[in-house]
């Protein structure tokens, strides 16, 4: 039975890797951009709004993900937002970071699934899914030993 887990773990981390290839993310700016502030996401009630979806550009070898970067300016209060394309992996992936910026704070959000940088919150069902497949696996296997 744990080589059937351990079997099951190895394919959902290769799915979970082949997803990512082909990524399409929003690029937008709220600066330029107003509609760039409230995409919707994707839920049974409302569908997601695409117009800033499009293909990562490959950058070598590097692994595209998505990002969405909230800037708020100390001087005039201003809140912008930035969705994009990354390439150069941040210290925390699939999660967003803060750093506190003389004159403005940003947070930066990283995720790895087509259009994920809409979301407020970066954590995608299918990312959940295969997580908690990955720790339920480990977990059984751990315990049987």
């Amino acid at each position: 039975m744990s080589q059937t887990l351990a079997y099951i773990v190895i394919i959902a981390l290769i799915a979970n890797l082949l997803s990512v290839s082909g990524l399409r993310c929003h690029q937008c700016n709220s600066h330029d951009n107003e509609d760039c502030v409230s995409l919707v996401v994707n839920t049974p009630r409302a569908q997601r709004d695409d117009q800033y979806l499009r293909d990562c550009a490959p950058k070598g070898d590097e692994q595209a993900f998505c990002r969405k970067t909230i800037i708020q300016l100390d001087v005039n209060e201003e809140r912008r937002i930035e969705r994009s394309c990354g390439w150069i992996q941040e210290k925390t992936h699939n999660a967003c970071f803060t750093a506190d910026n003389e004159g403005y704070k940003q947070t930066i959000c990283t995720c790895s699934e087509d259009g994920c940088n809409a979301a407020p919150a970066l954590a995608s069902p299918a990312s959940f899914l295969t997580t908690s497949l990955c720790l339920a696996a480990s977990l059984g296997c751990l315990l049987r030993h």
